[in-house]
């Protein structure tokens, strides 16, 4: 199992209508078939910080080439005790997220 820990920008649609008031102007726009979305510039950045988060690589090349040596000596060991641990943790992790069905 792989955790990716990498954190994925929100997708555009989630942002294509805009709620809330509006004015004269933005309700004859907005019957016009067109809609309009003005981002602050705090949330500019931020999208912007998101984008280039995803694709920086979280990944230890170090690590990885020990273990990819390690498995090709026979010696790579697994401490199932840990392995456990972390199972149990994200499971747990998991089910606190997931919405509670009333």
């Amino acid at each position: 199992m792989k955790i990716d820990k990498r954190i994925t920008p929100p997708a555009a649609s989630k942002v294509s209508s805009a709620k809330g008031k509006s004015t004269g102007k933005a309700a004859a726009s907005a019957s016009g078939g067109s809609d309009s979305l003005t981002l602050t510039e705090s949330s500019t950045r931020i999208r912007s910080l998101e984008s280039q988060l995803a694709s920086v690589d979280v990944t230890d090349a170090g690590k990885v080439e020990s273990v990819k040596a390690a498995l090709a000596n026979g010696t790579f060991a697994v401490d199932a005790e840990v392995v456990a641990d972390r199972l149990i943790d994200h499971t747990k992790e998991t089910l606190r997220k997931r919405p509670r069905k009333k």
